[in-house]
């Protein structure tokens, strides 16, 4: 049997040259194309140029404006659904952007809902039977309709955001 001796001494400076290339053209590449695509989001970050983006202030986008209202629209729901709320007083509420204050709802805090964002209430076609009807079994349970309006209409950056719910809660069936 004979021995084989490999002779491994690593690359040479054209293949290193190469490589360095290579490694150029790669990372060139993938910058040009995450700029390019980055341009795409920069309308739903309009906050975010104007501001410093280190600071710890919030971007302006429709995502995280959903969010933020759908937090609260679950807190004035959960409220809202309670039978102790008087459904006159859901029916006499205007539309407003401090649900907290305006409405007296103390799970959610002041910035709540966007600055750019009202919210509203407003009753379906299937209104609330009056709560002696309820609780003797001949009154239906009331629809009713929470939604969230842009103050300066509907454009890419704001999009209005629609709940449904039934109240008083004990007697909504699933």
């Amino acid at each position: 049997m004979k021995e084989v001796k490999t002779n491994n001494s690593g690359m040479t400076f054209p293949e290193l040259i190469l490589a360095i290339l290579m490694l150029t053209a790669f990372t060139g590449t993938t910058v040009m194309v995450t700029q390019f695509t980055s341009r795409f989001f920069q309308t739903l970050n309009e906050g975010a140029k104007k501001e410093n983006i280190s600071s710890n202030k919030e971007f302006n986008d429709v995502i995280n404006n959903h969010l933020r209202i759908n937090k609260a629209m679950d807190s004035i729901i959960e409220i809202f659904s309670e039978p102790g709320i008087d459904k006159d007083f859901i029916l006499n509420l205007n539309c407003t952007s401090l649900p907290a204050s305006e409405w007296n709802i103390p799970a959610i805090n002041s910035e709540a809902i966007p600055v750019s964002y009202k919210i509203c209430i407003k009753p379906s076609s299937l209104p609330e039977s009056n709560y002696t009807e309820l609780v003797k079994g001949e009154g239906k349970p009331g629809i009713y309709i929470l939604y969230s309006n842009p103050e300066n209409g509907i454009s890419v950056n704001a999009v209005p955001v629609r709940r449904i719910f039934c109240r008083p809660k004990p007697f909504c069936k699933l």
